[in-house]
């Protein structure tokens, strides 16, 4: 009796001291989560896996930004800006819904950002489970839903008999003793298919064990009240529940060596009645098989635990230091309103008013004055302002559009084509959309600069009324003067400017209506200290060229 109290006192000491280690790490992570509140993540962002999910889930949305835009609006560094989610499955879910901007006006997700802004608590709790999903294992659930996971040989159906043969053999051993010599046979083909299935099993060392915690959070989730519960989700925990209790059969690690396993007298038993029955190899087969008409159901849980903890991100965001808006999307017509609008990655970034009605807008202005800092401005807030709900300005407002872009173009020499060529190629690409059913916003940074001025301002005036057909809304800037004179009708026209003082160039970076009258290209070799040689026949040829125009 005394052993019995004993034994009862220590047990209770045990899950007192237990739950007192649970309460401090549950608070250090609390701390951790609200120190991290409305700023951005620090550490390496791996961009091949957390774009993982994106480009295995390709599904028939309304837009996905080009490899041009991506490229031009740097996109990477916006995104890890961006990142608030506490997840790998929030962080490949907001990555995605990010790069394919929607053509839904009411985003059922703007319901859960504003509830987290309001309920620390609530979103302190979840953020808590979704710790559970931040080892980077988690990235491998997404791998879960390609199309072709493992093949699964022809002779694996023979096993069957294989493992008949070794338990007829094993339970006749009983009786005629000769039969174990017989009996070495099938064992040692099982023990070569259970250590070659080991190759297999290391595909899904990551993925396997983490779809279960998907499973599990997910479950915890839809408990905390009305507003989580989804029966669809309800449906797909219950549909995966066979595959967890199957998946702990099996031994997710590589392999290790052989020598290493047999000191674990244990785990060696373990593995020799799963060599006997070839439980592994079998069973990692039906998994998969089971696994390939259960993928809707994986995507559920994904697409339901990644919108929780991207909404939390989105909440995140807007607490921090920088000012954001909630946009108005409008109809389509030929219109955006932008005021106090400005570029989240540039520090102390100045801010600017645009409003855009009927016509289009080409932006001339002197070199560095801020043309191209503008247009990656206006690209990304309207690529956030159909993907997180959320512009870096005072107002947006905007019909829904589908963002192309043309800013930055490098020489593919290893490709062999020239600089003209690439801007031919990506012009051609914005053109095809001219005419699509719905409504594109076309950012540009000059049009054909690698090739001759005649010909050049010819190109461009024809493709930017191309482009300029139906409601599509173009933004263009261009050092060619002469565009402007050409495109009055259908473009209006603003510009960048600079001062000189002190004989020093001096930039606003301030957008102004109208055409830019100054020009500062030999003056900033002149402030390059270039030779006045070089300056003054310079300037010559540049009076000579005006007045001939």
């Amino acid at each position: 009796m005394e052993y019995l109290i004993l034994g009862l006192i220590i047990f209770i000491l045990v899950l007192l001291i237990t739950h007192q280690l649970n309460r401090r790490t549950s608070k250090k992570k609390i701390e951790q989560i609200r120190a991290a509140w409305g700023k951005p993540k620090a550490g390496a962002f791996h961009f091949e896996s957390i774009g993982r999910f994106s480009d295995i889930v390709k599904e028939n949305g309304f837009h996905r930004l080009t490899g041009q835009t991506i490229a031009d609006i740097d996109f990477h560094a916006l995104f890890a800006f961006i990142d608030r989610t506490t997840s790998r499955i929030g962080q490949q879910f907001l990555f995605k819904k990010i790069i394919e901007p929607t053509n839904k006006i009411e985003d059922q997700s703007e319901k859960l950002t504003e509830l987290f802004t309001k309920d620390r608590n609530l979103r302190e709790g979840i953020q808590l489970e979704l710790l559970k999903l931040s080892d980077g294992d988690a990235y491998y659930i997404s791998s879960l839903l390609q199309d072709k996971l493992l093949e699964e040989p022809k002779w694996v159906k023979l096993l069957v008999i294989d493992i008949i043969i070794v338990i007829g053999l094993f339970i006749l051993s009983f009786k005629f003793p000769v039969l174990l010599i017989f009996l070495i046979i099938p064992i040692s083909l099982n023990m070569v298919l259970h250590y070659w299935n080991k190759s297999n099993t290391f595909q899904f060392t990551r993925s396997f064990p983490q779809l279960s915690l998907l499973i599990n959070v997910s479950n915890g989730l839809i408990k905390r009240g009305d507003f989580f519960y989804d029966k669809s989700v309800e449906e797909s925990i219950s549909n995966l529940r066979s595959f967890q209790a199957k998946s702990r059969l099996i031994k997710f690690d590589n392999g290790g060596d052989f020598q290493a396993e047999l000191s674990q007298v244990a785990a060696y038993f373990v593995d020799l009645i799963k060599i006997f029955f070839l439980i592994e190899v079998v069973m990692l087969f039906k998994l998969i098989k089971e696994l390939r008409t259960k993928q809707s159901s994986i995507l559920t849980l994904f697409n339901y635990v990644g919108n929780l903890d991207a909404s939390i991100s989105i909440a995140s965001l807007r607490a921090g230091m920088l000012k954001t808006c909630q946009p108005v999307l409008v109809s389509a017509k030929k219109e955006i309103v932008a005021k106090n609008i400005y570029h989240p990655l540039i520090e102390s970034c100045v801010k600017n008013d645009l409003t855009i009605s009927n016509k289009s807008v080409l932006i001339t202005g002197s070199n560095m004055s801020g043309k191209s800092s503008f247009l990656r401005t206006l690209a990304i807030n309207s690529i956030l302002a159909q993907t997180i709900y959320t512009c870096f300005a005072d107002e947006f407002v905007s019909p829904i559009l589908k963002q192309y872009s043309s800013i930055r173009i490098d020489d593919n020499l290893f490709q062999g084509k020239s600089y003209y060529f690439q801007e031919v190629n990506i012009m051609a690409s914005l053109i095809s959309e001219v005419e699509s059913p719905y409504q594109n916003l076309f950012v540009l940074d000059e049009v054909f600069k690698g090739t001759n001025t005649v010909e050049r301002i010819a190109a461009a005036k024809a493709i930017l009324s191309y482009l300029n057909r139906n409601n599509n809304i173009v933004v263009v800037s261009t050092h060619d003067i002469e565009l402007a004179d050409m495109l009055e009708s259908e473009y209006d026209l603003y510009h960048f400017t600079e001062t000189i003082e002190s004989n020093e160039l001096h930039f606003d970076h301030s957008i102004k209506s109208g055409q830019v009258r100054t020009r500062n290209a030999i003056k900033i070799l002149e402030l390059s200290d270039y030779p006045a040689d070089i300056i003054s026949e310079a300037r010559e040829i540049s009076a000579t060229l005006k007045t001939a125009r």
